[in-house]
């Protein structure tokens, strides 16, 4: 355990023990593992699974299991549609899923990764790669070298690019150019419907009833699932959810399911159809032994078992237990009162976010009521709604 009088918080030792870890990890092996870098007490398992909730990379394969996703891409094979401007001018444009597969650290806080990759031409010269914008998308700049590539063995639009991840944490690529009449049509609509099944299955069981499921997010729970592990990858993610699943995509956005289709909807199970997954990880026939899971199910039941309580509520649980491991004197505050505090320190953090700062009486107030309720700022933050449109000024989403 660290020495120092501030413990790192819960969602940064999730967030070390994860990264660390090239095979998934069990709840209690985390409990565990946080328990080396600070103070835990009754309410840690829960505590656990609020830090699993604020971090994209922190992906359930199984039940009670949970892997990062840069180990989870190793291995992992993605197919992008190449047109006749990407082959010419030495760019691919980025989906949500492909943007997490070269940069899987992005979605964390939506920011510019800046790492360079390195990315191998099968059969030609290895690469550097970075994130550019094109066309008011994300983008992979791969250069010349990628269109005399592309060139040299005849590509053209609507051939295909397919991706396979070496090392996402070291960000190392190898990419292979499959001419359109060289793919394997039954097997890839196999694993068109395959994808669309499981994303089908997330989607329903998120127990969002009303909520988009965020494509990127969506994405993730995908390669956890390890759909993308196979010899032959799908086509790309969007058109094969609009071609062959029942969900719509949403303000360009994310997933919901269609609702004229809801009510009488019958999902079909993933083992009528071929495909391996990633056995090492998820057992495809474990989908329906666990109401064809969502593994955030588990999660939710954790943190929301208390929720009907008048009395108490999860936050106010981990802050009674902090307030018993710290050994503060006096009473702890009352369940409203912590609320209350809470919401103040909610608006300080509101003003920050829209102002870009704070005063130097409000930032010791922020700091103040963060030592008094046992609240990392940082795990806030990331729960503030983001804007339905970014500014003008600000890195462009996708035109999907």
């Amino acid at each position: 355990m660290e020495p120092s009088g501030r413990y790192p918080s819960y969602v940064t030792c999730v967030a070390k023990a994860l990264s660390a870890s090239t095979q998934p990890m069990t709840i209690d092996a985390l409990v565990a593992q946080v328990g080396e870098r600070r103070p835990i007490g009754k309410g840690a398992r829960r505590a656990v699974y609020r830090a699993i909730q604020q971090l994209f990379q922190a992906v359930p394969v199984a039940p009670s299991r949970i892997g990062w996703l840069s180990h989870l891409l190793n291995g992992a094979t993605f197919r992008h549609p190449l047109t006749n401007e990407e082959a010419r001018r030495g760019f691919l444009l980025l989906d949500e899923l492909e943007h997490a597969v070269f940069f899987p650290q992005f979605f964390q806080n939506h920011r510019p990764d800046t790492r360079q990759l390195s990315v191998e031409l099968f059969g030609g010269p290895v690469i550097g790669a970075e994130t550019t914008i094109e066309r008011k998308t994300w983008s992979l700049r791969l250069g010349k070298a990628f269109s005399d590539w592309i060139e040299l063995q005849g590509g053209q639009g609507r051939d295909d690019i397919l991706i396979t991840v070496r090392d996402a944490v070291e960000g190392s690529y190898i990419v292979r150019l499959q001419p359109r009449e060289a793919r394997d049509e039954d097997g890839i609509r196999d694993r068109n419907i395959l994808i669309s099944l499981a994303a089908e299955e997330l989607v329903t069981s998120l127990r969002r009833a009303d909520k988009v499921i965020p494509t990127w997010e969506l994405a993730a729970l995908l390669v956890g699932r390890g759909m993308f592990h196979d010899p032959v990858p799908p086509d790309d993610l969007h058109m094969v959810l609009h071609k062959y699943s029942m969900l719509r995509l949403k303000d360009g956005v994310g997933y919901t399911m269609d609702s004229r289709v809801t009510a009488n909807y019958v999902g079909q199970s993933l083992d009528d159809y071929p495909g391996e997954g990633n056995d090492e990880y998820y057992d495809v026939g474990a989908m329906a032994e666990h109401e064809q899971g969502r593994h955030w199910n588990e999660v939710d039941n954790e943190l929301g078992s208390d929720d009907g309580a008048e009395d108490s509520c999860p936050d106010y649980e981990a802050y009674l237990e902090h307030h018993e491991v710290a050994r503060v004197s006096g009473a702890p505050l009352t369940h409203s009162d912590y609320h209350l505090l809470e919401a103040e320190m909610e608006t300080l953090l509101g003003l920050e976010q829209e102002f870009g700062y704070l005063l130097p009486e409000q930032q010791h107030r922020l700091a103040d009521l963060a030592e008094r309720l046992f609240i990392d700022p940082d795990s806030l933050r990331g729960d503030l709604d983001l804007p339905d449109r970014p500014d003008l000024d600000e890195p462009p989403y996708w035109q999907n």
